[in-house]
């Protein structure tokens, strides 16, 4: 249980991850941004820099700027949703006496074909299915009906891995299936609400928008703003197994808890969490991969190992160490209100980690 009392925060915690957040706002690296840092369960800081909305456009200040933010202001978490699709799949799945082995055609009727027999559930989440790392086909496809009948690997499962949003879609439609309800009411039943993550979800009524940091100005769109940025996501209907929750980065600590304690100790199912928290056969580019989680990836590496956690394309982060003391999670939007080289938010994510991992623990 996350404990947390802002007269027990040292000022010099606070004012250095305020001026590091800072410098970040001032160089309009983003509009907004939060960090929590939990040790031992206890969370020891928080900040958050910013407004809901600073840009209507490019190069257009927004002509009413939103309200300033906080640590329960909701960002678009973009793919850090993989986390809760894969937390959501392996709880399904324990829950009908199953694993991450399972064929795929075991659940949805397209992997019956002979050219994907052999994709299990793990190659799913593993990014080891051999789907390319995109679906491009953008225009609105409500109940992913042409996603259905197009969306087939490009290389035969379980050689490489590739990070793939596709697979993650298909484990949302497979979650559905197993589940026998939408995903999105399916990571709030098995997932979010057991976790006690009540400030996250898909597709946020239009009266949260205030509560919402803004993303990117798209054509088409204009500027994105309490709905998903993800382009594949949204042409689903906004929820989809890739993308499309927000969340807040109270909520997300307690995502990271929940994989930092140890199984048994956590409210997801203890095989859930050793899934989650335990390196596969085939490591990705520069980290380890479990089932959802990275391992050990280069911006969380001053964390002690196994650090496991997640990144989002909009500019959000989340890491614990497995078995170990630290949770931590930065969200902003790097987006807003346009993309731009993803270095700058990536250092951003590289110190903020090496800050909570410089935090003391309890004897």
């Amino acid at each position: 249980m996350l404990d947390f009392d802002e007269t027990d925060q040292p000022d010099g915690r606070r004012t250095d991850l305020a001026d590091l957040l800072e410098s970040g706002a001032s160089r309009d690296m983003y509009g907004a941004a939060a960090v929590a840092i939990a040790v031992d369960g206890e969370i020891v800081v928080e900040h958050a820099v910013g407004r809901t909305r600073v840009w209507d456009a490019p190069r257009e200040p927004a002509a009413e700027p939103g309200s300033p933010i906080d640590v329960a202001t909701r960002f678009d978490l973009a793919s850090v949703t993989k986390l809760v699709t894969a937390a959501t799949v392996l709880t399904l799945l324990d829950g009908g006496g199953a694993d991450a082995s399972i064929p795929v055609a075991e659940i949805l009727p397209e992997f019956r074909d002979p050219g994907l027999q052999a994709i299990t559930v793990a190659d799913l989440l593993g990014h080891t299915a051999g789907f390319p790392a995109e679906w491009l086909d953008r225009a609105p496809d409500p109940g992913a009906v042409r996603f259905r009948a197009g969306a087939r690997p490009v290389d035969r499962p379980g050689r490489f891995h590739r990070y793939s949003c596709v697979g993650y879609i298909w484990a949302g439609l497979a979650a559905e299936t197993l589940g026998a309800a939408s995903l999105d009411v399916l990571a709030a039943r098995h997932v979010l609400e057991p976790l006690g993550m009540h400030d996250t979800g898909y597709r946020p009524a239009a009266e949260l928008q205030v509560r919402i940091a803004a993303t990117e100005y798209q054509p088409g769109r204009g500027l994105v703003h309490g709905e998903v940025h993800d382009e594949t996501a949204w042409a689903l209907g906004g929820v989809a197994g890739n993308a499309g929750l927000f969340g807040t980065a109270r909520d997300l600590l307690k995502l990271a808890e929940a994989l930092r304690v140890p199984p048994g100790e956590s409210a997801l199912a203890p095989a859930v969490v050793r899934a989650m928290t335990t390196s596969s056969a085939i490591a990705g580019d520069d980290y380890r991969q479990a089932l959802g989680p990275r391992i050990d990836e280069e911006w969380m590496r001053g964390l002690r190992s196994p650090a496991v956690g997640h990144t989002g394309f909009t500019g959000t982060a989340v890491a614990t160490e497995a078995g170990g003391h630290r949770s931590v999670v930065f969200v902003s939007n790097r987006v807003h209100p346009l993309r731009g080289s993803k270095e700058p938010i990536q250092a951003m994510r590289r110190r903020v980690a090496d800050a909570a991992a410089a935090l003391g623990v309890h004897p």
